[in-house]
């Protein structure tokens, strides 16, 4: 299993590369999901470690979902299916279709929660990307190569790269169209409309942060130099570069025209906690963790004097805490996690919220979707505030705006 000395460590390609075999995000970040094979979910642990830190590299991207709705509705099974020509529609479809678990990213488009992206793991050899404008009652299936990476894009189409080799990237519409985007070298800012995706190198395996407009161009990102993890939320731009005796926190609200630093002193993982323009600032430190990412420590700056952090360890008595995300939901950091006991087994995970050095457990109208060891984000997206997708049974994902309190089904296939 992956050493999370190794998932943290300065080869950002290594990193993105490591996550990305057990979770192709899109990006809060994050995330591994139990997709096609029991391999897939024993990686989950170590994507958990990196999956804070990594998510906005592997394409973590404020979007805004859709109204919610009264309750869950009922499932919705496999609609009829229009594919790519290389491989035959029966073959894609049956693949799909008999997944026995989540897929490894979600992608939703801007204010629709019926126009989804879903991308489902092929083995080694071959993903297979699923797009739909009603919920999945009609989709569209697409060959991809393996380690290919979604995100929502602009317009209502999603922007997918292609391969872990390939740095070209295309716009694909719900109906599956395609427009290959046409990358420019003159580095610059995000402009009004343009999402920000992760592209790699072919030569160098380096990744660099691309903002694609919907007249299908794009360009590089301005970020500071040695930045190697990066989400993009709420508006903000956030991430870490490491520093000689600890870490450099970095954030732009204004879509990278302008940045600013923080330096955090001390040997620790750091994991970012999804703030969006406007809101306080929030890293989490981990230790020595191995495969999973501890909660020892939230460091917090308030949005108008962001240098006066504050470091508060984490009191939990008797057990320690892995997550698996970190948000600022009202005002308060919550996160899911996972409480261990001295012989490594899981208990009481959840959404919990961060009270003074404490956490307490938030209440759920659905238990048994983050009631588990296992509970990763496919996504986290923003509507006016967090909105998370957690994977749930047969291949469905349930998503909640309230910090995990209420929780609502969707289809994925």
């Amino acid at each position: 299993m992956t050493d999370v000395d190794q998932l943290f460590g300065d080869d950002a390609a290594v990193v993105a590369r490591q996550a990305a075999e057990a979770a192709t995000v899109p990006d809060f970040a994050v995330l591994a999901r139990r997709g096609r094979a029991r391999r897939t979910r024993r990686q989950v642990a170590a994507v958990g470690a990196a999956a804070l830190a990594v998510a906005g590299v592997m394409g973590v991207v404020q979007v805004v979902g859709g109204e919610d709705t009264s309750g869950p509705p009922d499932p919705v099974g496999p609609g009829p299916t229009t594919t790519s020509d290389s491989t035959s529609e029966a073959a894609l479809a049956a693949f799909v279709d008999g997944q026995d678990g989540p897929p490894l990213a979600l992608a939703v488009a801007p204010g629709d929660t019926d126009a989804m992206a879903t991308l489902w793991q092929d083995g080694e050899v071959r993903d297979v990307l699923a797009v739909t404008d009603d919920g999945f009652a009609t989709r569209r299936l697409i060959e991809l190569p393996s380690g290919s990476q979604v995100t929502a894009g602009p317009e209502g189409r999603f922007v997918v790269r292609r391969g872990w080799g390939d740095s070209s990237i295309a716009l694909v519409s719900t109906d599956g169209r395609e427009e290959a985007v046409r990358i420019s070298g003159a580095e610059g800012p995000l402009a009004a409309g343009e999402v920000p995706v992760d592209t790699l190198d072919p030569d160098t395996a380096e990744h660099r942060l691309v903002a694609v407009g919907s007249d299908g161009t794009g360009h590089p990102v301005t970020a500071p130099d040695g930045l190697q993890q990066v989400t993009w939320f709420g508006l903000r731009l956030a991430g870490f570069a490491s520093a000689a005796d600890g870490i450099d926190y970095h954030w732009s609200d204004d879509g990278g025209t302008t940045w600013q630093r923080h330096h955090l002193s001390g040997s620790f993982l750091p994991g970012l906690v999804l703030t969006a323009v406007g809101q306080d600032h929030a890293v989490i430190e981990g230790g020595d963790g191995a495969t999973l990412f501890p909660l020892d420590v939230v460091d917090r700056a308030p949005s108008a004097t962001p240098a006066d952090w504050t470091r508060t360890p984490i009191d939990v008595p008797d057990s320690h805490v892995t997550t698996t995300a970190a948000w600022l939901q009202d005002g308060e950091v919550r996160v899911l996690a996972t409480r261990w006991d001295d012989i490594g087994q899981g208990f009481d995970a959840g959404v919990w919220r961060v009270v003074g050095d404490t956490l307490e457990p938030v209440a759920s109208d659905q238990p048994g979707v983050t009631g588990n060891s296992d509970a990763a984000p496919l996504l986290v997206e923003y509507l006016d505030g967090p909105v998370l997708w957690v994977p749930g049974a047969d291949g469905e994902v349930w998503r909640s705006a309230d910090g995990g309190s209420h929780w609502e089904r969707f289809a994925t296939r």
